[in-house]
C-alpha cells in the first residue's frame, strides 16, 4: 500500500514538473520574436503566418493615381465573421488620420524615395476580432467625438490601445524604385517598383486579458 502511495505522489510530481517546463518553455517562446524576411513586387500582396492564427501581409495600395506601394497589415486567417475584421492593425497604430508607419507608399505627398528610407517602420496590432471590434468603437469616439457623450469620449481616450498588443517592426534592407521629384507646383512622387525587407514581430506575453468595455 505504502509503495502504491510512494509512485501515486512521484507520478505527480513528475506530472507537475512536466507541465512547470512546458509553461516555462511556452512563456520564452512568448518572449522570443519572431523574424523573417521577404521580398515583394509592385502591385503583388505578400502574406505569411505568424503564428496564433494570424497572418502578416504587405497589401498593395489599390487607390490608383500613381500611388504605389503597400499597406502593412496583420489579419486572422481564414473569412472572419465580420468582413470588416481583417486588418488588426490600424486600430492601435495611430495617428489615425493622415500618414503612419503602416503606409509603406506613396500616399500623402509622400515620394518613393521617402518611403523605402522610412525604416524601422513600428506598428502594433490586437490579437482577435473582439478586440479589434472594441478598438474600432474608441477610435470612432476619439475621431468623431460629436456624436458621442464627453463621458463616453473620455473613457475612449483613456482606454484606447488597452487591449493586449502584439508589436512589430519592418527593415527595408532593398529597393527599386522610379525616384519621385518637386518642382515648383509639379509634383511627381515615383513608384516603388520592388523591396527586400525583414520583420520582427513579437506577441503579447502572459494569458490574454480582453478588457471590459
Amino acid at each position: 500500500m505504502e509503495l502504491i502511495v510512494i509512485l501515486s505522489m512521484r507520478r505527480v510530481t513528475i506530472l507537475w514538473l512536466l507541465f512547470f517546463t512546458l509553461s516555462s518553455l511556452s512563456a520564452a517562446s512568448q518572449d522570443r520574436p519572431i523574424t523573417f524576411s521577404g521580398e515583394a513586387s509592385e502591385g503583388q500582396t505578400f502574406r505569411r503566418s505568424i503564428g496564433n492564427g494570424l497572418d502578416f501581409v504587405l497589401m498593395p495600395v489599390s487607390m490608383g493615381g500613381g500611388i504605389t506601394g503597400w499597406t502593412i497589415e496583420v489579419s486572422p486567417q481564414g473569412k472572419p465573421s465580420d468582413p470588416e475584421c481583417n486588418d488588426f492593425v490600424w486600430v492601435v497604430t495611430p495617428p489615425y488620420r493622415f500618414q503612419n508607419s503602416r503606409y509603406l507608399d506613396t500616399e500623402y505627398g509622400i515620394t518613393a524615395q521617402e518611403a523605402v528610407r522610412r525604416s524601422p517602420r513600428e506598428f502594433s496590432y490586437v490579437m482577435s476580432c473582439a478586440d479589434f471590434m472594441m478598438e474600432r468603437q474608441r477610435v470612432d469616439r476619439v475621431l468623431w467625438p460629436y456624436t458621442y457623450s464627453k463621458q463616453e469620449v473620455d473613457d475612449a481616450l483613456a482606454k484606447l490601445g488597452s487591449s493586449p498588443l502584439g508589436k512589430g517592426r519592418l527593415w527595408i534592407e532593398d529597393f527599386k524604385i522610379t525616384p519621385g521629384h518637386r518642382s515648383g507646383t509639379a509634383e511627381d512622387f515615383g513608384a516603388i517598383h520592388w523591396i527586400k525587407f525583414k520583420v520582427e514581430i513579437k506577441f503579447p506575453t502572459g494569458p490574454l486579458q480582453h478588457p471590459r468595455p
